[in-house]
């Protein structure tokens, strides 16, 4: 089986890994527009070369505490089911070839993770890293009232 490359990720203590062909580039952090939204993860709306772009705080999603975001916090631009977002992130970390075949199930996940936005599990030397399916992200629910901002 053919390796798969992840974008590795920090968010607090806590790492996490997207597929590379997943994300379209990477954005230093930059003000966002608020807006009112039914879901308090999405963070507001920015515009990347005249393409307007919703952004949502990965920590909120994840149930993470939240902090007060910095030039030195990164936005992930994805497509996730056929829509492009941004999702920010405290750092990002590396670039790591994975073997599926070494890709955990997620049954023994830290506090407040949501299993069903999660690949896997898999580690990079001694530290634990969280594989996001992105396709599973955001739920119908959530994709229908990003369409509708």
């Amino acid at each position: 089986m053919v390796n798969v490359q992840y974008v590795i990720f920090r968010l607090q203590e806590l790492l996490f890994g997207v597929e590379v062909l997943k994300i379209k580039e990477v954005l230093s952090y930059r003000k966002i527009t608020p807006i009112p939204s039914l879901h308090s993860f999405i963070k507001g709306l920015i515009n990347l070369r005249g393409t307007i772009m919703p952004v949502f705080d990965a920590r909120e999603r994840f149930r993470l505490p939240s902090v007060n975001y910095t030039p030195f916090h990164t936005i992930l631009v994805m497509e996730i089911q056929g829509r492009v977002m941004g999702i920010i992130a405290d750092e990002i970390l590396d670039v790591l070839d994975i073997d599926p075949q070494s890709i955990q199930d997620t049954t023994n996940l830290p506090p407040g993770l949501q299993p069903n936005y999660l690949q896997g599990i898999t580690h990079n030397n001694q530290d634990m890293v969280l594989l996001i399916n992105m396709d599973r992200l955001l739920s119908q629910e959530e994709l229908e009232a990003l369409d509708a901002t």
